[in-house]
């Protein structure tokens, strides 16, 4: 038991699994070891709406009466801010914009059919806008050093996952909200290839490329949610998955001097470098690869046509109430007003262009091994300069939904000065389970261990 008699020790996805299933502990009892949690670990930053206590522990005595064998029979999770849950806020991390959802999202119904303990709505940068966590007031930090940024836009449900106040969470994903959160905070983020998982029933912000990423704090965990919500399509993504080889026997694309960048951040550096080493050691084949057609895809996501789909999205929202949205963010936004007809044909056409290449380089090799992010900055630092050092964070993640990629972020080795440092196994369209298997290898070969300090962030 913990110190204070709780018989709910972790959250840990497969320890709460096999607890409730043995009746060592009820859906109740996990629901107030995550009340205590939330008031001892987390702070208000975190969550832009919590279920009341009463009506969690309600809704847990409900899971009782369930069949025990549910998937997510009393297993505790959280969603960002732009995902509908009926009944429920929903604010796109932007208070004045907050209405009462009227539908539930495909992807929570299933989790909520399966048993699954919903606790609450995460923080995010306004309308998804961002990979920093800082467009949001309050904004969440990081839970290693409050003065570094936590990721976004995802920030809260990546948050809250590290803490451990729940087993996982669901954020959005459009050019990495679903991985640099996860990297800074020293936990798992895998985002599906898009569309595997239904996208809809959110507030979007690329609708076209938008997918609903999963938090935790394993590979192992993350997988077990994944093969959950996909059964209709398992056949399609399983064969990739059972002709995974072990690390000792991969071939492993990583960018060449020109395509790889950490800003000046040394530290970054040698970590992302510290785990080439290991992996060579192992006897993994390591080669370099031009990833030109990767960032370019990349730069296209707030540079070229695509921004256009963010203001068809919120826009007109943002003209009505300017002075109720972050200024950095109704700047990127509003930009998609004069994209012209021309302008996203000719984007099309491009990207299209970029994607074949992307995927016959992929079909060479077992995965492409990326820094989820180069460096990581101060949350005063990119107050200063939000779009160049956004930018910088989002230079490895900008392209994996244009170009229909499978991309799990997975603990890398700290950085000296303490900080998390995050690595990104990348695969092509629907090989979700083999990176996935590939970066469970990778967290027990590491042995990275996903804690962090337990405190109010």
């Amino acid at each position: 038991m913990n110190a204070d008699n709780s018989p709910v020790a972790s959250l840990d996805y497969f320890y709460l699994r096999e607890g409730l299933l043995a009746g060592n502990f009820s859906p109740r009892q996990v629901a107030e070891e995550v009340l205590k949690r939330i008031e001892t670990r987390s702070s208000s930053a975190e969550w832009t709406w919590c279920v009341p206590s009463k009506d969690l522990l309600d809704q847990a005595t409900a899971i009782e009466a369930k069949d025990r064998r549910l998937p997510f029979y009393g297993i505790p999770f959280s969603v960002k801010d732009n995902i509908h849950v009926e009944g429920l806020p929903i604010t796109g991390g932007c208070p004045a914009y907050r209405s009462i959802s009227t539908q539930t999202s495909p992807v929570v119904q299933q989790l909520l059919d399966m048993g699954a303990l919903l606790v609450g709505k995460n923080t995010m940068d306004q309308f998804a806008t961002g990979v920093v966590g800082v467009r949001s007031d309050p904004h969440p930090v990081n839970p290693f050093n409050d003065q570094y940024i936590p990721g976004g836009s995802s920030s809260g449900s990546g948050v809250v996952v590290a803490k451990g106040c729940v087993s996982f969470s669901l954020g959005s994903d459009t050019g990495g909200s679903g991985r640099v959160p996860a990297a800074l905070c020293n936990i798992v983020g895998f985002k599906p290839t898009p569309h595997v998982l239904s996208n809809e029933g959110m507030l979007y912000a690329n609708r076209s490329i938008d997918c609903i990423p999963i938090f935790a704090r394993t590979a192992r965990e993350a997988d077990a949610v994944f093969r959950q919500l996909i059964p209709e399509q398992g056949d399609t993504l399983r064969p990739a998955a059972d002709a995974v080889p072990e690390l000792s026997r991969l071939r492993i694309a990583v960018p060449d001097a020109k395509g790889l960048k950490f800003f000046d951040d040394h530290l970054a550096e040698e970590s992302y470098r510290k785990a080439l080493a290991v992996l060579r050691r192992l006897g993994a084949s390591i080669e370099t690869v031009d990833i030109g057609a990767f960032t370019e895809a990349g730069a296209m996501l707030f540079e070229g046509a695509f921004i256009g789909e963010r203001f068809d999205s919120v826009g007109d929202f943002i003209k009505r109430n300017r002075d109720s949205v972050n200024h950095v963010v109704a700047q990127s936004v509003l930009a998609g007003e004069s994209v012209t007809p021309h302008r996203i044909w000719q984007d099309l056409a491009r990207l299209n262009s970029l994607k074949g290449q992307a995927h016959r380089l992929l079909s060479q090799y077992d995965c492409l091994l990326t820094p989820t992010a180069g460096t990581v900055y101060r949350c005063d630092e990119v107050k200063a300069d939000p779009l160049n050092l956004n930018r910088n964070m989002a230079y490895y993640t900008n392209f994996g939904n244009l170009l229909d990629l499978a991309v799990v972020s997975v603990p890398g080795y700290f950085r000296a000065d303490g900080l998390p440092f995050g690595l990104s196994f990348i695969g092509p369209g629907y090989s979700d389970l083999k990176m996935l298997n590939i970066a469970a290898q990778w967290e027990s070969l590491s042995a990275v261990a996903p804690d962090v300090p337990a405190g109010p962030g």
